[in-house]
């Protein structure tokens, strides 16, 4: 049984941006997967499609690639901390699915226009329609997507 805490958002992320940033960590996923060779490739875009809004970043908590280019991350509802990989991995376990069927040459890719385009569809719908602007992803993992605050830069103390 879940326990479900109505936590609002401090605002409500652009769903464009929020968009563009999955389509930069697919481009990204796809890169892999054509660049290096199988199973390699697929595996890694399988996994980094599951865990990048989690990798362990000093600077960058809670951002995958493309969330970092648009200055957007992921974070605990709840805690309000940098998602860890384990909220990453339970948020991006709807995309995860589709993409784990790159393994399989030519009709994987098809199975995932299949599961995926539709999937991406519900998942803008859900952005778009729900208050919070939260995804399926979202709910499962109890994350939410925030604009991250710049980076302060460090001022170097006189001796």
């Amino acid at each position: 049984m879940f326990l479900i805490i109505p936590v609002q958002p401090e605002h409500k992320v652009s769903v464009a941006n929020r968009v563009l940033a999955k389509l930069l960590d697919l481009a990204f996923v796809i890169v892999l997967v054509q660049v290096l060779p199988y199973p390699v490739g697929p595996l890694l875009g399988f996994l980094y499609s599951l865990v990048a809004d989690g990798l362990p970043s000093r600077k960058f908590p809670g951002q995958s690639l493309g969330k970092r280019l648009l200055k957007l991350k992921v974070i605990h509802r709840v805690t309000r901390q940098p998602a860890t990989l384990r909220d990453s991995a339970v948020r991006n376990a709807p995309v995860g699915v589709a993409t784990f069927f790159a393994f399989i040459p030519v009709w994987g890719w098809l199975v995932l226009i299949v599961i995926g385009v539709p999937l991406m569809m519900v998942e803008v719908y859900l952005m778009l329609t729900v208050a919070s602007g939260h995804r399926l992803g979202d709910v499962m993992g109890d994350t939410e997507v925030v604009e991250a605050e710049p980076v302060s830069r460090t001022s170097r103390s006189r001796d």
